[in-house]
């Protein structure tokens, strides 16, 4: 009797866990339909065309900002902090107010 119920049990167990495999057979689908357009460059470009100018001007206003920074005349650990503000956030109140220096020239009578 034993042996019977475990036969049935087994064969049973076989069945159960066979059938799930057979329905995991990959079955020929249809290709999808390839695009007739060639893509220019990477996807990015297609929502945002300008990006490459911006960053250009982006490094451009840095390089600026960051020549008048050189310039202004505060300690060293201040100058690091402004320019830690100008490469990570842009702009901040710290650079805001080191950058609108009251910048008087006298003109120079020859």
């Amino acid at each position: 009797m034993k042996k019977s119920t475990l036969l049935f049990f087994c064969t049973f167990f076989c069945l159960l866990f066979a059938i799930p495999t057979t329905a995991q057979e990959t079955t020929k689908k249809a290709e999808a339909p390839k695009a007739t357009e060639e893509e220019e460059g990477p996807l990015m470009f297609k929502f945002e065309p300008n990006f490459i100018s911006k960053n250009e001007k982006r490094k451009e206003e840095i390089a600026l900002t960051r020549s008048i920074i050189d310039s202004l005349d505060v300690s060293e650990r201040k100058r690091l902090k402004l320019l830690k503000d100008l490469y990570k956030n842009g702009v901040s109140k710290r650079l805001k107010k080191a950058l609108l220096v009251e910048n008087n020239f006298e003109d120079v009578d020859e």
